[in-house]
This record gives C-alpha cells, sequence and structure tokens, in this order.
C-alpha cells in the first residue's frame, strides 16, 4: 500500500530541494506582497487628499464638467492599482517587470552564493525537523522487561 504524501507528511530526503525551493518562493512571495501592501497604502493615502482637491477644484474651475478633476484622479487611481498589481490579476503594465530581475537575482544568490546557499541549508534543515511529525510509539517498540 502506497503512503499518502499529503500535507501532514514531513519532507524527506527526496523531497528536499522542492521543498526547500517553495520555501524560498513563499518567502519572496510575502515580502513582495508586503511591499505591494505598502506601495498600495501610500497611494491610498495620497489619493484621499488628491481627492478632496479635485472636488473642490471642479466646484470652483470645473465649468460644464464639473467632474472632470476627479475622473482624471479615477483614471490614476485605475493606473496605479494596474502597476501595483497587489492580487497578480493584471499581465501587463505592472511593476512585476520592474521586479522580476531582482527576483532572479535574489535566487541566483541563493543557488550559487556560498554563504547564502550554507545558511538556506541550515535554516532549511531546521524547518525539515520542525515539520517532521514526532514518532509515535508503536506496540513492537515496546521495551524489554
Amino acid at each position: 500500500m502506497e503512503e499518502d504524501r499529503g500535507l501532514e507528511t514531513a519532507p524527506t530526503e527526496e523531497d528536499g530541494p522542492d521543498v526547500h525551493a517553495s520555501r524560498l518562493q513563499l518567502v519572496w512571495d510575502v515580502l513582495l506582497f508586503q511591499a505591494k501592501l505598502v506601495a498600495d497604502g501610500l497611494r491610498d493615502v495620497l489619493l484621499s487628499p488628491l481627492s478632496i482637491v479635485a472636488g473642490i477644484l471642479g466646484l470652483v474651475a470645473g465649468g460644464d464638467d464639473p467632474h472632470q478633476y476627479f475622473r482624471r484622479l479615477l483614471r490614476l487611481g485605475r493606473r496605479s492599482e494596474v502597476w501595483i498589481n497587489l492580487f497578480g490579476r493584471h499581465r501587463s503594465g505592472t511593476s512585476d517587470a520592474m521586479i522580476d530581475p531582482l527576483r532572479e537575482r535574489v535566487f541566483e544568490q541563493a543557488r550559487d552564493n556560498p554563504w547564502v546557499h550554507r545558511a538556506g541549508s541550515e535554516l532549511n534543515a531546521h524547518l525539515d525537523r520542525v515539520n517532521t511529525p514526532p514518532r509515535r510509539p508503536t506496540d513492537d517498540a515496546a521495551p524489554d522487561r
């Protein structure tokens, strides 16, 4: 009977490189998401007062089209949303094109730099131990009396 290799199964030596690469990818994804959250938050902080200014400008200088400045601000907000690409929904016109070379460099360093590789290997060894479920004693393993 083949062993079930579900989520609760600890990584083995055979799984090592895939699990370790997956961990590095997770760290990258979390850090990138955090950076994009910061960019998104800064955008929101800037758009809030700008929307008030756009509204006032529309009332004071908007003439026949008082919404014109506010619509421009909304277009800017939509373009910045695509550029930030927080949830990865957009394929072109995003900041990801700028970030991809950095990602390649980071992963290259993780693979080729001896110091980084050694530190990553030690960290993965610790994580492998943490992710290994404790072994339960079986009846066959009872101590002899």
